[in-house]
């Protein structure tokens, strides 16, 4: 993939950065030279997106150690308009757009042609139909809002938004483009896209590496990584753990490298669970947007069993639970049967009623109300809502089971991360779900609390309940799961029994890595995970 260009465009020295005590960081190591595309891989956890930020001016200089060098010259980036007028963009995982905007708007946010003094409409929308237009995007209606298209075309509209400034003078303007001394991060950038946008935007992504644009691929897809990239750097445990030539070595390297050759910790061998199937789920399919988010999915959860879900990110996991519970936004085909009955995918009313329970990825957001107590909290979903003494009684219950650290009147936001889920946990249990759906159960939950939690969960499957755990946690997995499925752009890859299974393993699977050579042409992943229910929802389901 040599494209003639050899300048070093960047490193990134030594960079040390801690949030409170955790420590994201320790001296990571990075650098890409002009005219290269880069790919950056690690787990989840591993600090890719934390470099990035550092490099990109959000987290600025003074707030991390190390040293950040562009084209020769030290940077100490103030914020990210610095590292923008030292020619650097980023596409950030997470979509910055504003909703209420118009495409033109976000597009040309900051720097809207104006006349006399205020912003001309008419030229907003010529400009950016010209964006657009020059990154193979015609087709998209720069008036449309935000808030109106679907998650794939919003994705656009963010990598749009990134390019902008190296697709040449408006009309009219003479000059050039901005410095070629430029840099572009991707962070994930083809979760929410189709094949023939990614095909787009791997085009563009070429011809800008060739006119010299140094570009960082973050991406979880070792088909994209081998296509894409000319070398990859590798996190681990926020520190580098090697830089290869994509020529020179194998998907099954860069897995190495990113989980470590390290021994696994000893697990004790998890039964055979033999008991009755609890959830019998035949050709689930889920279509939102126009795209398959999940396609002919088959798996089954016995009482009492704990079964684990993995994949990269936009691989299906929160699809699959949030249309178990009733919450996914499109059309879904296949069946789900819970003890041999259909079970009812319209709503999440009707899955609690059926014996579902959810446990959502955003405990703060979705899962609590940080501004009501512990017992309030804990009654959410039971006949106990709303009489205080009753409310009361139930709590010091649940404290008590649960080994919550606060008490019955104790504002829930002033609990820990790990008392929280807790007490999300302990909502569900007044009347005992027959399923229980667990999305990251332990993200951001201290090793201590994580071991307290695994033993309740533990607990509520010996009782009887079926736990389907989806995570990206993968000693996580390991840790709780008897059998684990893993997904890959929708559809189940995979079949592993935990006790016999790796972390590699795992990767393999997810990653596509262990189903032979990299496809010239990536396929990556048609369709982001739905979004999870909403805490209002979730409220209105209580008795």
């Amino acid at each position: 993939m040599s494209t003639g260009h050899s300048a070093r465009a960047l490193s990134l020295a030594g960079i040390v950065k801690s949030f409170g005590g955790v420590q994201a960081l320790r001296g990571a190591d990075l650098s890409a030279d002009a005219g290269e595309i880069l790919g950056v891989c690690g787990e989840n956890g591993a600090g890719k997106s934390t470099l990035l930020k550092v490099l990109t001016g959000v987290h600025p200089h003074g707030s991390y150690e190390g040293t950040v060098t562009v084209f020769g010259e030290v940077r100490r980036f103030r914020g990210t308009g610095d590292a923008l007028a030292a020619g650097i963009a980023i596409v950030h995982q997470e979509l910055m757009l504003i909703p209420e905007l118009s495409v033109a708007e976000n597009l040309l946010l900051g720097r809207e042609p104006r006349r006399f003094g205020l912003v001309d409409d008419f030229a907003l929308e010529v400009e950016a139909r010209r964006i657009l237009a020059r990154f193979g995007f015609g087709d998209l209606d720069p008036r449309a809002t935000i808030r109106e298209l679907g998650i794939g075309v919003q994705q656009i509209v963010e990598i749009a938004r990134a390019l902008a400034p190296w697709c040449g003078p408006r009309p009219g303007e003479g000059g050039s483009a901005p410095s070629e001394a430029k840099v572009l991060v991707l962070d994930e950038p083809t979760a929410a896209l189709t094949k023939d946008e990614c095909t787009r935007l791997f085009a563009i992504l070429g011809d800008l590496r060739a006119k010299g644009t140094c570009i960082l691929y973050v991406s979880h897809r070792m088909d994209e990584v081998f296509a894409m990239c000319d070398r990859v750097t590798v996190l681990r445990d926020g520190r580098t753990a090697g830089t290869v030539v994509t020529k020179e070595t194998t998907p099954g390297e860069v897995v190495s490298l990113m989980i470590g050759r390290e021994a696994p910790a000893e697990r004790a061998p998890k039964p055979t669970i033999d008991a009755p199937v609890c959830l019998d789920i035949r050709g689930l399919g889920l279509v939102a947007g126009g795209r398959a988010a999940l396609s002919d999915v088959s798996l089954t959860v016995r009482r009492g069993e704990i079964v684990g879900v993995c994949g990269a990110m936009g691989s299906g996991r929160t699809a699959l639970l949030s249309t178990l519970f009733g919450c996914a936004e499109g059309t879904v085909t296949g069946e789900a049967r819970l003890d041999g009955a259909p079970l009812a995918l319209g709503s999440p009313r009707e899955a609690i009623a059926q014996g579902v329970a959810l446990l959502p990825e955003d405990r703060k957001g979705k899962g609590l109300v940080l501004a009501m107590t512990v017992a309030e909290n804990l009654a959410l979903t039971s006949a106990a809502c709303g009489d205080e003494l009753a409310e009361a009684v139930l709590a010091r219950k649940r404290i008590r089971e649960l080994s919550i650290r606060g008490d019955t009147d104790t504002v829930t936001l002033a609990l820990s991360g790990g008392n929280q889920q807790k007490v999300v946990l302990g909502k569900w249990l007044e009347n005992p779900p027959k399923l229980l759906l667990l999305d990251e159960p332990t993200r951001g939950v201290d090793v201590g609390a994580r071991e307290e939690i695994y033993a309740i969960l533990e607990g509520i499957a010996a009782k009887g309940t079926a736990i389907l755990a989806a995570s990206s946690d993968l000693p996580e997995v390991l840790r709780l799961s008897h059998r684990i499925y893993v997904l890959r752009q929708g559809r189940v890859c995979g079949e592993l029994a935990a006790d016999r299974a790796t972390q590699e393993d795992i990767v393999l699977l997810s990653t596509g890595a262990g189903a032979g050579d990299p496809p010239a042409t990536p396929t990556p992943s048609r369709e982001p995970e739905p979004k999870e229910p909403t805490l209002e929802r979730l409220q209105e389901c209580a008795p």
